[in-house]
């Protein structure tokens, strides 16, 4: 199985070096926007069920005691936790959910709310004016915790196929189950407008407080709106003041660490302003990162993606002192040593690297597409921690995608 090497700038950053499947990119021609319209995620529970949006209910009900309600949460271009938030302060509850879904396009999931005794709650909810929606599924016993999800189903529209595309893509529904790619962490780990938050993470680990605040701050990218760019470039010059004024309301977390700063705190200081889910998510990205690069240094030096999965079914998230009982840990480990010795393991941050190991590649599930006018439906389930970006790229040049 022959890959190709990536020259796109948001590739190499992310350690994503390799194209998987050639011989499935299509035509220069294809368009996909990501959106709310163009990409649909709907969380498989681990029944099999899928959260889709149910009937919308106008009653009410009084939650029993120590009550666990099941609801289908469903989003428009909004991150998972800040969904989550929105919900547990208006509606005063505990609210769990099973797996981060995109923060763009609209996605679908389970979540779970503790419910006080005697608390009346509706069946059917709506914020954010309209963006953000609640359907009563059903009474549970227990809150969803992470990783409690079979998978995830997704749909995704594609225009302005050629038939020599079609016929790509009729070759992968024949294959689909045998054709095997890289599995990347994908582009939303990292920030696909602004990707930083591995940098973050990594100069955590480093001891490197000030960098890691300037990357938060500072440190604009042409993909953000000229308002943001303003204010990060604000910061860097060194006017706090008028960077807290640029910044909308929205960027709470420059906003906070702007504040710290304001008040005399030093960088290492004003980073305790930041969640523990937070900076938990800075390590884990740059620990992708690191498994991103390990994984397409020890594809190349293999020479096939065959030959990888021959060999190794799957390798360990790159840390410190990880124990090099076998092979395919003791090369995915050394292709990444030199990033490893950077980091301080005396460091606060060192608690929330993972011991956990990741499959090496995965396959496509119930593949299946339709011609709908000019434009193509993809269908397909993927396992969890499994992204429906990372296949894309496969399909679609990057550099002329919205991922």
């Amino acid at each position: 199985m022959t890959f190709s090497v990536s020259s796109n700038y948001l590739d190499i950053s992310v350690g994503m070096l390799l194209f998987s499947r050639p011989e499935l990119r299509l035509s220069k021609k294809v368009k996909f926007l990501k959106g709310s319209d163009s990409f649909r995620v709907y969380e498989v529970g681990l029944d099999g069920t899928q959260a889709r949006p149910l009937e919308r209910v106008e009653e009410e009900f009084t939650c029993s005691e120590s009550g666990i309600l099941k609801y289908v949460m469903c989003k428009e271009d909004m991150p998972t936790p800040d969904a989550a938030r929105v919900v547990s302060k208006t509606l005063s509850v505990d609210v769990s959910y099973a797996g981060i879904k995109d923060s763009e396009g609209f996605t679908c999931q389970f979540i779970t709310i503790k419910c006080r005794s005697n608390k009346r709650l509706k069946k059917f909810y709506e914020f954010s004016d309209g963006k953000l929606t609640l359907y009563f599924h059903s009474f549970t016993n227990s809150m969803l915790r992470r990783g409690f999800l079979e998978g995830n189903y997704f749909e995704i529209i594609l225009e302005d196929l050629s038939e020599a595309d079609l016929e790509v893509l009729r070759e992968l529904r024949n294959t689909y189950d045998k054709t095997a790619f890289l599995n990347y962490y994908g582009y939303q780990r990292f920030g696909v407008r602004r990707p930083i938050t591995h940098l973050v993470g990594k100069a955590l680990l480093e001891g490197n407080f000030e960098e890691a605040v300037d990357l938060i701050i500072g440190t604009p990218y042409p993909t953000e709106s000229q308002r943001v760019i303003e204010a990060r470039k604000s910061y860097d010059e060194g006017n706090l003041r008028e960077a807290l004024r640029l910044f909308p309301r929205k960027f709470s977390i420059e906003r906070s660490l702007i504040k710290g700063l304001l008040r005399g705190l030093s960088a290492r200081e004003v980073l305790k302003l930041i969640s523990e889910w937070l900076a938990r998510m800075y390590v884990e990205a740059y620990q992708s990162y690191l498994f991103n690069l390990a994984l397409s240094k020890l594809t190349i030096q293999l020479g096939s993606i065959d030959a990888l999965t021959r060999k190794c079914d799957v390798i360990p998230l790159p840390r410190p002192h990880v124990s090099l009982s076998d092979e395919c840990t003791r090369e995915s480990i050394k292709a990444v040593e030199e990033e490893l010795k950077s980091i301080n393991t005396e460091s606060e941050f060192f608690k929330y690297l993972s011991k956990s190991s990741r499959e090496v590649v995965f396959t496509l599930q119930n593949f299946t597409y339709e011609v709908i006018n000019d434009k193509t439906l993809l269908k397909f389930f993927l396992r969890p921690s499994t992204y429906a970006t990372v296949f894309l790229r496969e399909l679609i040049d990057p550099s002329s995608a919205s991922f």
